[in-house]
C-alpha cells in the first residue's frame, strides 16, 4: 500500500474530500468510478483547463499554449492507461509500451490520427530531419507520441509536430511532413473524448472499458 489511508484522493460525489482508505473500503463498482472521474475531473481536467480560460475581452487569462499541450498529451496517457488492459499491453509490447497505451485516445480525438503515413508525409519528413525511421512511424499518432510527447518530456521542444493556431485540433502536413496541432482546439476535443469515454463506462455500452477502468483504480489504492 504505497499511498497512506490519509492521503486526499479527490472528491466525494457529494462534494468535500474523500482519503485513499475511505474510497478503499468501498464496494459499489459504479460509485467507485464515479469517484475515479470526480478525481481527474478535480485533479486533471479543471486544473489544465485553467489555461485555455479567456477574459471579457477574449484574451487568454494564462498565455500558456506549450504548457496546455505538454498537459494534454499527459492527459491522454492518462485515459489511455483507464481503457486499456495494460497488463496486455506490457506482455505484448515491451519496447513501446507508452505508445500501444495512446494510440486508442488519439484515434477517439481524430481518426486520421490512425491512418498510415503516406509517401509524401514519409519523403518530406526524411528531408526535414535527415533520416527516417519508418518502423515506429506507423501510424500518424507515432509520430506525436515519439517526436512530440517525448521530446517534449524530456527537452520542452518537439520535432515533427509544431503548435499553431490552426483552423482544425490537428492538421497533417503531407507535403511538409510534420503535423501541426493547436493546442487550445486539441485540448477541447481531448476534453470531449474524456466525458464520452467515461460516459460509455458507467452505462454499461463499454463493459471492457469498465473493467480496465475498475483495474486502474485498484492500481492506484494498492
Amino acid at each position: 500500500m504505497p499511498v497512506p489511508d490519509d492521503t486526499y484522493f479527490g472528491e466525494r460525489l457529494e462534494g468535500g474530500s474523500i482519503l485513499y482508505g475511505q474510497v478503499r473500503k468501498l464496494d459499489d463498482e459504479d460509485v467507485k468510478l464515479r469517484i475515479l472521474k470526480s478525481r481527474i475531473d478535480t485533479l486533471l481536467i479543471k486544473q489544465f483547463d485553467e489555461l485555455s480560460h479567456k477574459d471579457e475581452k477574449g484574451n487568454y487569462k494564462i498565455y500558456s499554449p506549450f504548457a496546455l499541450n505538454v498537459l494534454t498529451l499527459l492527459a491522454v496517457e492518462t485515459l489511455g492507461h483507464i481503457i486499456n488492459d495494460i497488463p496486455k499491453i506490457e506482455k505484448d509490447n515491451k519496447h513501446e509500451r507508452s505508445k500501444a497505451i495512446v494510440t486508442p485516445i488519439y484515434k477517439l480525438i481524430d481518426n486520421n490520427l490512425s491512418d498510415k503515413p503516406s509517401k509524401k508525409f514519409y519523403s518530406a519528413f526524411k528531408q526535414l530531419h535527415g533520416k527516417l525511421d519508418k518502423d515506429p512511424l506507423k501510424k500518424y499518432s507515432d509520430v506525436i507520441h515519439i517526436y512530440q510527447r517525448n521530446t517534449f518530456n524530456h527537452g520542452y521542444q518537439a520535432k515533427g509536430v509544431y503548435i499553431d493556431y490552426e483552423p482544425t485540433a490537428v492538421s497533417i502536413k503531407e507535403d511538409k511532413g510534420y503535423i501541426v496541432i493547436n493546442p487550445y482546439l486539441f485540448w477541447e476535443r481531448f476534453k470531449l473524448v474524456y466525458e464520452n469515454v467515461f460516459t460509455q463506462i458507467l452505462n454499461g455500452k463499454k463493459p471492457t472499458w469498465h473493467q480496465n477502468a475498475l483495474a486502474y483504480l485498484n492500481r492506484l489504492l494498492n
